[in-house]
């Protein structure tokens, strides 16, 4: 028998109405018709007392049997008291009780006590028991709770929708605002996980391989830059080796391989703030040197800082770095902690004193009270008679690191010789000429150097500001599973399809174990099927990649600013990686992106550096090659994979358009960070064979894409696909605005035509967002990138003064 409530019997029409205890979860009202035979003993029962009332009741095989010895009920309606629930009785509004939600089987959260009323009547007829009565609805309590999960989760999807909506608005208003950009740059997470295994080797064409050719047509969706050596009104030639490239850094993306190409030793170096050398720091003269390197220098005893207007006038327009003077140095330091020699002190030339000139490009223009700023230069005092000091051989290596990264090492990486001396300007007034930075010693250069106790050199450097190392090397920041494949048994998908270079060292017994495996596809030339008309271009500069930019490359837990005496939270080794190294974001890609106009980007200016700026030539938008990728001893899944990494939308965007028009684009040639060299790939034509088909007289298997596509998708680990929206959204040609992606700007758009050179100057962008600490001022935490599938890719353009220009966002 079941526990319910009788709410009413009608002997002349013999229908009972009830409703199911249930635990307390009750239920809809029910009405049953009762048997005449049964009539009677139902009437009788519920005769004895008003209704509602508790029983027992058993209706089936056409009988009804009910036992209403239970209390009364009373009909209740349900409304929140605080953080309980009262049951006030129908028409007896001073009649009322109440009990915690749990009692009646609710849970005690808000939005469920908010609706309570919801739910339906409240049969009460036990104020004490565990089961004080039960509710009255339809599904009871149970179906009223499902239903409040399915309308709070379509309540929310929907609020999500329409912030979804709204963020998506946003982010297209902030990428058409002036005053933010798009870096032009951004990073695919590395994945959890690297499947290896034994290569399918070269000897023969197995069972369930397959080999053949495509036919691959390559077409520019916006200006390319052509090759070097390509010729005006001539046929366009990518190499093959050069497409491979691009192909496979798809391919490792979205297969999961090794990172093929990784300087595991690489840290860079910083320049130094502004402070003074501590006194174990003086001026020396390289003595001796062995390819470039300094064996033995003589120090200065002493160093006096001279204004560049006393030097100029004892040594006129022939003074340099290593030019001799005499003067009497001052008996005390300034407030700076160094020897000033006072203005009216006497320089003459010649002497025993060498003259060290720097770049001036961290020196104040203007001093805080407005006033034309001052260029002291360093002089040692080096008599001839002075002793050698042997340098020791970690102070050049710590040299070699830090000097990698400085200005004019990176601008002279070309073939072209750098100058040996160039003009030293302050403000616009030419002093005289120092040597150019090149990494690279010989006798009679001036440097700095530090010593120890001994009198040993253990640290040089080229100027009083000068670099410094940071820590954690790139080999040690990057998953151990993502390190190149070394071990040609055993190889990543990447490595497998294209290939795996022997790059170790030999071992100390002189053996050169063989180590790299051949790859299985090989990249015929892209040419063009005729004539191109190319034009030349002053290209703008482009230097060397900028890893030691952290708050970009690095992934971040903490953005706070360093603490006071330590180094900015973005430099390698600064205080996030003292308990374990902030790894790298991921690989590297560049947005697709619009040159812009009015110039475009890649287009050199007045400003850029001569040394920076190369002659190129260009290739149309729309301008269309044809390459034959040949492919040997594939199994369908390694097919599927080339296919995939030549037509990405393929697997990341399935069922969308799997032509040359689909979304994704890929990169080939140079100038992609100024927005040349987007394209789509499209395979034209195909060709497969099988081991029956290519040795005997079998029919070729057919071209089956979208086989070999879902067999490369079912071979990829869920830690890989996980890294694909990523992937699909750096690919896609309208993820960003291109017209607003540019290295950090020092000035809004609406100020880029009217001043280019102000505009190019990233310099206070990265002063206020790279975590630095300050004693006065705001607080300059550091600002990364945004993630790749984040709807809004803009950064705001900081520049000096733009608090006052933008208050809502400060140094954002």
């Amino acid at each position: 028998m079941a526990l319910v409530v009788v709410t009413g019997w009608d002997e002349g029409t013999r229908l009972l109405r009830y409703v199911p205890v249930d635990g307390g979860g009750g239920g809809d009202e029910i009405v049953v018709g009762v048997p005449v035979g049964d009539a009677g003993e139902v009437s009788a029962e519920c005769g004895q007392g008003p209704l509602p009332r508790v029983g027992e009741l058993v209706v089936e095989d056409g009988g009804c049997l009910l036992d209403l010895s239970g209390p009364p009920a009373r009909r209740c309606t349900a409304k929140r008291d605080g953080v309980a629930v009262r049951l006030t009785e129908r028409g007896a509004s001073d009649r009322g009780v109440t009990f915690p939600a749990a009692s009646l089987g609710l849970p005690g959260d808000e939005a469920t006590l908010e609706r309570v009323r919801q739910i339906g009547d409240y049969l009460l007829f036990d104020l004490s028991g565990p089961v004080p009565g039960c509710w009255v609805r339809p599904g009871g309590l149970s179906g009223w709770l499902a239903e409040e999960t399915r309308r709070r989760e379509q309540k929310a999807a929907e609020a999500a929708l329409r912030r979804e909506r709204a963020a998506a608005k946003a982010a297209k208003a902030r990428m058409q605002s002036p005053d933010r950009f798009v870096n032009p740059y951004t990073f695919v997470p590395f994945p959890g996980r690297v499947v290896r295994r034994e290569p399918a080797g070269h000897e023969w064409l197995a069972p369930g391989r397959l080999s053949g050719r495509l036919v691959v047509r390559w077409e520019f969706t916006g200006p390319a830059q052509a090759p070097d050596g390509s010729t005006d009104g001539g046929v366009l030639r990518f190499s093959g080796s050069s497409v491979k490239g691009v192909v496979r850094s798809v391919h490792e993306t979205m297969a999961g391989g090794c990172l093929r190409i990784v300087d595991e030793e690489f840290v860079p170096s910083y320049r130094d703030t502004a402070s003074a050398l501590s006194d174990d720091w003086t001026l020396a003269v390289v003595s001796t040197e062995f390819d470039g390197q300094p064996l033995t220098v003589r120090p200065a005893g002493q160093v006096v800082w001279v204004r560049s207007g006393q030097i100029v006038a004892a040594c006129g327009a022939g003074l340099r770095t290593g030019s001799r003077v005499d003067l009497e140095p001052p008996a005390s330091k300034t407030s700076l902690g160094r020897y000033e020699l006072d203005e009216q002190a006497r320089v003459s030339g010649g002497g025993d004193w060498v003259v060290l000139l720097t770049d001036t490009g961290t020196r104040q223009k203007k001093r805080k009270d407005g006033s034309p700023g001052v260029y002291f230069a360093a002089c040692g005092h080096i008599p001839d008679t002075t002793a050698e000091a042997e340098v020791d051989e970690a102070a050049w290596r710590r040299f070699r690191q830090v000097v990698a990264g400085a200005r004019e090492v990176i601008q002279h990486r070309t073939p072209d010789p750098p100058p040996t001396w160039v003009p030293v300007t302050f403000p616009k007034q030419v002093i005289g000429r120092r040597k150019t930075v090149t990494g690279r010693f010989e006798p009679g250069d001036v440097l700095w150097v530090r010593r120890d106790q001994s009198g040993r050199v253990v640290e040089l450097r080229l100027s009083a500001i000068w670099r410094h190392p940071g820590a954690g090397p790139l080999g040690e920041r990057i998953p151990p599973q993502l390190l190149p494949c070394t071990d040609p048994t055993s190889l990543c998908p990447s490595c497998r399809l294209f290939g795996s270079a022997d790059t170790r060292v030999r071992d100390e017994d002189g053996r050169a174990d063989q180590r790299a495996y051949a790859g299985h596809v090989r990249f015929g030339d892209a040419v063009s099927d005729g004539p191109v008309a190319l034009t030349a271009v002053r290209r703008a500069p482009m230097s060397a990649p900028r890893p030691g930019a952290g708050q970009f490359y690095l992934s971040y837990a903490d953005r706070r600013p360093a603490r006071e005496g330590r180094p900015p939270t973005r430099e390698w080794g600064a205080d996030p990686d003292s308990s374990q190294l902030r790894p790298v974001r991921g690989r590297k890609f560049y947005w697709h992106s619009a040159p812009g106009t009015h110039p475009p980007r890649y287009e050199a200016q007045a400003h850029h550096s001569p040394k920076m700026v190369t002659d190129k030539l260009l290739a149309p938008p729309g301008t269309t090659l044809t390459q034959t990728v040949t492919f040997d001893s594939l199994d369908p899944a390694e097919l599927g994979g080339l296919l995939a990494a030549l037509q990405p939308d393929r697997v990341l965007r399935p069922g969308s358009d799997t032509g040359g028009g689909g979304l994704s684009r890929l990169h080939l040639g140079g100038g992609k960070p100024l927005g040349l060299g987007s394209c789509t790939a499209t395979v034209v034509d195909a060709q497969v064979w099988d081991m029956e088909s290519r040795y005997g007289d079998g029919p070729p298997p057919a071209y089956a894409p979208e086989v070999f596509l879902g067999a490369f998708v079912a071979a990829c680990p869920d830690e890989v696909t996980a890294t694909w929206p990523a992937l699909a959204a750096v690919l896609a040609a309208g993820t960003v605005n291109g017209a607003r992606v540019s290295y950090p700007p020092g000035a809004d758009w609406t100020d880029r035509q009217r001043d280019l050179k102000r505009f190019d100057e990233p310099y206070t962008f990265f002063t206020v967002t790279s975590g630095m600490f300050l004693k006065k001022g705001e607080e300059r935490p550091l600002l990364p990138l945004p993630d790749p599938t984040d709807p809004d890719q803009t950064l705001p353009i900081n520049y000096k003064g733009h608090e006052e220009h933008r208050p809502e966002e400060r140094w954002t």
